[in-house]
């Protein structure tokens, strides 16, 4: 009881030497004598709350018990009763005059009286409720002294409070669980990345310490940018001692970043230079003229979970959207859903991605994966004939001008391809020459270009069905060209290709889901959106085929063509375009056998009906004695029963590998795979905002990415969004 902090003194004694190492003290040098006088008074009272709450030598029931007579004094405050302490007589006077709602001040005791408790908190809205209370509520009382005049302000101060307290949480991690024994991070995201309490007093014992401390920068981080977005410019300049300690913990949330995220045990502090430095370029930037009102903000519903959807919504909470995401399936991943067969976990289909696919792997990297945990290059690249083998083998780019530069010349190695026409195309090709002309097909292209039928059955044939799931003559030839340009031209690493290791949509979810919670935002999945409402020229909301409604400020429609038409039934202009998209099938069979077929991750088979083999035996795991393979078939449909297709993949397979069983199968035909790379679908390929609604956006595969129909076109859709 000796050390317990007493509100008997003044804000002029209480606490000044504490004041002047704090950072919201820190900021009141900005403003004016009366307003900082009662930013004093309120930092006096803030203060005492905390001590109170923190005082470790106090029973329990003895600081609850002065936290409550503190609610009472509160209450006489606003009622006009009652005798005061002195530092209550002060908070009077200034709390009146300013107007602060009482609701503020009662909050604050509210957020503190948690802190007297030793029950975790189990959810993030568990832990919102706390930091509304001891940061956000300060925030909200902090403008009525600074003073303001949009209401949009208190959304700013509730947000920034909460970018502040969670910058606080992390910085504080090790420190608060060493010291005090305390944890501020929900019990669920604990348990969603394997780590206890106790891991939290020496994280560098479980590095998966150091992804939840991600997914913690990460939230804090949306909550800045939210603030950046709600910050209104008529209330700037009154603002300033809340742009100061924005700049302050901002700048200590990238240094924690920079650190790799490996927390201090004494809570990382920056220099008073910094903090000047830093206070004189937030006074600066606040009496920068700017419009009056604030940037795009508000509730986002995204409709559709799979990359670009997901993407979208990843991208959209950490630039400050609160968002929900729709899904009308149990679980999300589209094209890249998982299956479970054979006793292994796989992809819905066989898919080979490139080293260019720059978004998608930077979706991976944003989730807080590493995408070599989850592709693997393949060193090698066998074309099968029906009577050899052709290999291209694959290094990584490196300081060589072969292996970067001019790594796309292995391919003249291939028979096919061993011809001066073919080798100057590609050198063409690369210095930015040999243009297509409009509307050309990639087969006339070729022909133009003086490439022989041989070469463009062999090599251009495969690749461009494989890339663009589009058969050669009637392909868009910009379209192929941009995509070597992009992929093997550009360099050896950008058109290395990759294989899963683990299923797709594992290196997007579940990370991609917690994130999205992490910020408040909610995942929708089993409610399929039916269409969405329209009021003029703006969406208005969606109504959900359970007989659901619900508002929203932004609609972003991540959904195939088919399914997007249907959505924007309302739009005769989204109608009418989503009906110009050609989509094209692919077929991917699964199968066993207990012969090993071929030792290469993948292999283009030439003069075949099935275009490439993909050996997924490594997923099986354990001593099955089966070998698990994958064949696709491009632009086409198979329609075969089970029985029917084994023996169809048996007797093509054959050809290349010998005789052999199959043990299983399961054929999958996609109808609508991917979107059609024809030169008329090409045109009509629509941007993000094409459909004239001033808060609707699409995003997808089939938008206008100048990319064909993939995964990395997907994710560049969604990374492309921007909503003003």
């Amino acid at each position: 009881m000796s050390g317990i902090p007493t509100a008997q003194n003044s804000k002029s004694v209480y606490h000044k030497a504490e004041r002047k190492k704090s950072n919201l003290a820190f900021a009141f040098f900005c403003l004016d004598k009366s307003r900082a006088t009662d930013m004093e008074v309120f930092y006096a009272f803030c203060r005492l709350m905390d001590d109170i709450a923190d005082d470790e030598d106090a029973p329990v029931d003895v600081k609850k018990e002065l936290l409550g007579q503190w609610k009472a004094e509160i209450n006489s405050i606003y009622s006009g009763g009652g005798v005061l302490s002195p530092l209550g007589e002060e908070l009077k006077e200034m709390v009146l005059r300013r107007r602060i709602p009482k609701e503020y001040l009662v909050c604050i005791i509210d957020g503190v009286l948690r802190d007297t408790s030793d029950e975790p908190f189990e959810t993030f809205e568990d832990l919102r409720r706390y930091c509304y209370g001891v940061a956000s509520a300060v925030g909200l009382a902090s403008i009525y002294i600074f003073g303001f005049k949009n209401p949009l302000t208190k959304k700013f101060a509730e947000a920034l409070g909460y970018a502040l307290q969670f910058t606080n949480i992390l910085r504080d991690v090790v420190d608060d669980m060493r010291s005090h024994g305390r944890v501020y991070i929900p019990q669920r995201e604990l348990e969603a990345f394997g780590v206890c309490r106790q891991d939290l007093a020496n994280p560098g014992q479980n590095p998966a310490c150091r992804e939840l401390f991600s997914l913690m920068y990460f939230r804090a981080k949306h909550f800045f940018n939210k603030a950046r977005r709600l910050l209104c410019g008529e209330d700037r300049r009154n603002l300033a001692p809340a742009l100061i300690m924005w700049a302050i913990y901002e700048d200590i949330l990238e240094k924690l970043k920079a650190r790799n995220f490996d927390i201090p045990a004494s809570p990382l502090k920056i220099s008073k230079y910094r903090k000047i430095y830093l206070a004189l370029r937030a006074i600066a930037d606040s009496k920068k003229k700017v419009a009056d009102g604030c940037l795009a903000h508000g509730k986002v519903a995204v409709v559709g979970a799979g990359i670009s959807g997901t993407a979208a919504a990843v991208k959209l909470c950490r630039d400050g959207f609160d968002v929900e995401l729709f899904e009308s399936r149990g679980d999300g991943g589209g094209r890249t859903a998982a299956i479970m067969w054979a006793g292994a976990r796989l992809d819905n289909a066989s898919h080979a991605l490139m080293g260019c696919y720059w978004n998608f792997f930077g979706l991976v990297r944003e989730v807080g994966n590493n995408p070599e945990d989850y592709f693997s290059p393949i060193k090698r690249m066998d074309f099968l004939y029906k009577n050899r083998r052709e290999t291209v083998n694959f290094t990584n780019g490196g300081d060589s001008l072969f292996a970067g530069t001019l790594g796309f010349l292995k391919y003249a190695g291939l028979s096919a391809m061993r011809s001066a026409a073919n080798v100057f195309l590609l050198l063409r090709m690369k210095c930015g020459c040999a243009r297509a002309l409009e509307n050309e097909t990639a087969a006339d292209y070729l022909k133009r270009m003086g490439i022989g039928d041989r070469a463009i059955e062999t090599f251009w044939s495969p690749f461009c069905v494989s890339a663009l799931n589009t058969p050669i003559d009637s392909a868009s030839a910009g379209v192929l060209r941009e995509t070597l340009l992009k992929s093997v031209l550009k360099d050896a690493d950008a058109g290395r290709l990759y294989v899963p290791t683990r299923p797709i949509w594992d290196s997007v979810f579940p990370k991609a889901g917690l994130l999205i919670e992490a910020c408040g935002g909610a995942l929708r999945f089993g409610e399929a959106v039916e269409s969405v409402e329209f009021s003029g020229s703006r969406a208005k909301g969606i109504l959900l085929k359970n007989g659901g409604r619900e508002e929203f400020d932004w609609v972003v429609c991540a959904v195939p063509p088919r399914a997007c038409g249907k959505i924007l039934n309302a739009l005769p202009a989204a109608v009418e375009l989503c009906a110009k998209m050609r989509e094209n099938p692919i077929v991917n069979v699964y199968f066993t056998t207990r012969k090993k077929l071929t030792d290469a991750d993948c292999a283009c088979l030439v003069d075949s009906e099935l275009h490439w083999i993909f050996d997924h035996t490594r997923k099986l795991g354990g001593e099955s004695g089966l070998f698990l393979y994958g064949v696709t078939v491009s632009d086409k449909a198979l329609k075969k029963g089970k029985q029917e297709a084994a023996e169809f993949v048996r007797g093509e397979l054959s050809a290349f590998f010998g005789q052999f069983e199959i043990v299983d199968i399961a054929p999958m035909t996609f109808e609508s795979a991917t979107l059609s790379a024809d030169c008329k679908t090409e045109r009509a390929r629509p941007g993000n905002d094409a459909f004239g609604c001033e808060n609707l956006r699409v995003v997808g595969d089939w938008t206008a990415t100048g990319l064909p129909s993939t995964l990395e076109s997907a994710a560049k859709s969604a990374f492309n969004l921007e909503l003003k």
